[in-house]
């Protein structure tokens, strides 16, 4: 009977986590997409907001409660509200300011998910490249960060399946800065198989330049 009783919250935690992985994956995907248009200077296209509400309000909340990661039903709603409250702010302001409206709704997608996304980050066995953002802090470093979090999106769609990526908004979340003694935002840690790190670049403006000739070296050897 106790092994029965295992084997049914065992395959739970497996079933939860995969709703988890389905849910947030495809969510990020398309407010990734969302995103990089909009820092190319394009309007937000209508359709790609109403798939990305309509994936925010999937049958993640049927199972939101027994996930295996902290994340509540508030918290899920509190993403469609800011989303809401984005669209109703796209008609009376421009697209440079839609840029900026969104990508803080980005980082909250991240700040819900962030153990879940943590979790499944070191857990690859694939090459890791970790990017620390800010959602406060002073202007330029805002500015800065906003742009590289796209160059940084950008790299993650040239690369493929080659490695995996992990997006921090290090103002909410500042363990991973703490444990690797990484003290500004933006910066980019790159981690190997083993989940050592590599490569740190902080605060440079030529962070994604410097980023990308480290792993087309890297990808020779």
């Amino acid at each position: 009977m106790l092994i029965k009783i295992t084997f049914h919250i065992i395959l739970l935690l497996i079933s939860t986590s995969i709703i988890n992985a389905q849910y947030f994956d495809s969510v990020e995907k398309e407010s990734e997409r969302i995103l990089v248009s909009l820092s190319d200077g394009n309007s937000v296209n209508p359709t790609d907001l109403t798939e990305l509400k309509n994936l925010l309000s999937s049958d993640f909340e049927n199972d939101v409660s027994e996930s295996i990661t902290p994340i509540d039903q508030q918290s899920i709603d509190s993403l469609r509200n800011h989303l809401t409250e984005f669209e109703s702010e796209l008609k009376n302001i421009s697209t440079d300011s839609a840029f900026v409206l969104f990508n803080d709704w980005y980082l909250h997608l991240q700040n819900i998910f962030y153990e879940y996304s943590k979790g499944k980050f070191f857990s690859s066995d694939q090459r890791k490249i970790l990017f620390f953002s800010t959602s406060m802090s002073c202007h330029c470093t805002l500015e800065m960060c906003k742009k590289q979090l796209v160059e940084i999106l950008k790299l993650k769609r040239e690369t493929g399946d080659s490695y995996s990526f992990l997006v921090v908004d290090s103002y909410w979340n500042n363990d991973l800065q703490l444990k690797y003694e990484t003290y500004f935002a933006p910066s980019a840690l790159v981690f190997n198989q083993s989940n050592e790190l590599i490569l740190k670049i902080e605060y440079e403006e030529e962070m994604i330049e410097q980023l990308s000739v480290f792993l087309f070296r890297s990808d020779k050897i």
